[in-house]
């Protein structure tokens, strides 16, 4: 495994633990399940900004449209850099991103779809990150065209998804995310029109998603395997321009987007019951908590400060009581 690439893995976990508090951090191996399929071999500081890139795009798409030209290449809410303490801003971004992610959609859709809403209703303001989802107040709108928006447009981003090598036959070692999308693809060759040869062809010569005894098991009983096969085969020869290039990737490159964060690990339950990363996980994790204390003195400094700030609040509101003039009723 590439050192420096872990150690950069290993620093964005000690980056998250110093500036966020853990409850925005605990479900991260559930996020990583849930989370769109491009994003799931990033770190969740790496994710974050790019959902802050996409944000940033269509909040200057929507003052472009709604207010001024020359404004918009200079508006942003958000800063262009990791904080190095504690920070609303990316806090909020933070949790802007996780709730995306439990949507299953890319982060643009989201956004653009979020921005679009705005100007339809007549919004005079620009959105924080925080305000991209359904409020209270116009949830029952958000969510029923969100979800028209999802159902036209996703099927279309489903054909292009995972363009990463992550997904391919040659990097395949059996993590949760692989086992997923693998489950994924042949659920959508279950449901497609297509004939099989041509899905095979595709599936598994060309694009390298599936291996080719799981696509030939969708085939009728009474199929002949082998002619299928050499059909396919030929298939993808005839599009020989399409087939993907083999990127074989270091193992650090296909670690999960929860690798190394210690309050996510439970060996009991998906995924990491199944992960064979979860020893250089828990490492990685005990790594990334010993290096947080030495740079903070402590493994959650927001957790620690919050902590020391409510007992300094409870200590003077005592004090405050207890010095309060005792009066009695006659």
């Amino acid at each position: 495994m590439d050192k420096a690439k872990l150690d950069k893995r290993i620093q964005d976990v000690v980056r998250m633990r110093t500036v966020l508090h853990p409850r925005d951090w605990k479900d991260e191996s559930q996020l990583m399940m849930r989370r769109w399929f491009d994003y799931r071999f990033m770190s969740p500081v790496e994710a974050t900004m790019i959902f802050g890139l996409h944000y940033v795009a269509g909040l200057r798409r929507y003052v472009r449209r709604n207010f001024d030209v020359g404004l918009a290449e200079k508006v942003s809410v958000i800063k262009g850099a990791i904080p190095a303490a504690r920070a609303p801003w990316y806090t909020e971004l933070w949790r802007a991103r996780a709730r995306t992610d439990e949507m299953f959609v890319p982060y643009d859709l989201l956004v653009d779809f979020s921005f679009d809403f705005a100007s339809r209703r007549k919004r005079y303001w620009t959105m924080r990150p925080g305000q991209l989802h359904a409020s209270k107040k116009n949830g029952e709108a958000w969510r029923a065209l969100f979800d028209e928006h999802v159902e036209d447009v996703l099927p279309l981003r489903m054909k292009s998804v995972a363009e990463i090598p992550h997904y391919r036959a040659e990097n395949y070692i059996g993590l949760p995310p692989q086992e997923h999308f693998r489950e994924l693809m042949l659920s959508e060759m279950r449901h497609e029109h297509r004939p099989l040869v041509d899905q095979i062809a595709d599936r598994v010569f060309i694009k390298r998603h599936l291996p080719l005894e799981e696509a030939l098991a969708l085939a009728p009983p009474n199929a002949d395997l082998a002619e299928l096969t050499c059909r396919a085969k030929t298939a993808a020869d005839d599009r020989a321009w399409e087939v993907r290039p083999v990127v074989k990737l270091d193992q650090a490159d296909l670690l999960p987007s929860c690798f190394g964060i210690a309050e996510t690990i439970d060996v009991n339950r998906a995924p990491c019951d199944l992960c064979p990363l979860i020893a250089r996980c828990s490492a990685a994790s005990a790594e990334a908590m010993d290096i947080t204390v030495k740079i903070t003195g402590s493994a959650s400094p927001v957790l620690d400060a919050d902590r020391k700030r409510i007992s300094i609040n409870v200590a003077n509101h005592r004090r405050k009581a207890g010095a309060a003039p005792v009066t009695s009723c006659h």
